[in-house]
């Protein structure tokens, strides 16, 4: 990131992860529709923070509707993380929430470098939404786990793809260092 920058932050818990890792030295202006995100954010006094308002969906604090979109519409951004439902070659970048598509799309026209957070479960999947083809799209970042089909159909339709390693999550254990069990739901 460079200074001064404008990046927008979508909903989602990927993008949720990019608020978390925004460098401890950036220096500019985060636009964002995700509550979480601003609430992570908040604190950071060499970060203005614009939250966009709008309807608040219950559960995951995504901001949506036509306030959203009328927000993102008064902005250009250096760059974007974007959420997604689903990305495919053909179907493009595709999403189950009517109104989280229309915010993405204007995100989309109002951004020099667009980045869609999509793990490697996403890759290859169709939601009922189609936001963009993927020409419309800097590059896809998503986890390191195989997926070898879906890569393969994405590399074949000339998306950029960068892949980020998983941390392996540290084994769950009981006070006395045992492996603890969990019941399976």
């Amino acid at each position: 990131m460079e200074p001064e920058e404008t990046i927008v932050i979508d909903v989602g818990t990927t993008a949720l992860e990019v608020a978390r890792a925004l460098p401890g030295g950036f220096r500019g202006r985060v636009l964002t529709n995700s509550v979480p995100a601003a609430m992570e954010l908040s604190g950071r006094r060499d970060v203005e923070l614009l939250l966009c308002g709008g309807q608040v969906r219950a559960g995951d604090g995504a901001c949506g509707g036509a306030h959203a979109e009328a927000f993102f519409a008064e902005f250009y951004a250096d760059r974007a993380f974007l959420g997604s439902g689903g990305v495919h070659p053909q179907a493009g970048l595709t999403d189950y929430y009517p109104a989280e598509v229309v915010v993405r799309r204007t995100i989309i026209d109002h951004t020099a470098a667009t980045y869609v957070l999509a793990d490697s479960s996403k890759l290859g999947k169709i939601a009922v939404h189609r936001v963009c083809p993927l020409d419309r799209l800097t590059a896809v970042i998503t986890d390191d786990a195989e997926n070898p089909a879906a890569l393969a159909a994405l590399a074949a339709a000339d998306v950029t793809l960068l892949r980020a390693p998983v941390p392996e999550q540290p084994p769950l254990t009981a006070a006395d260092g045992r492996p603890r069990l969990t019941a399976a739901r």
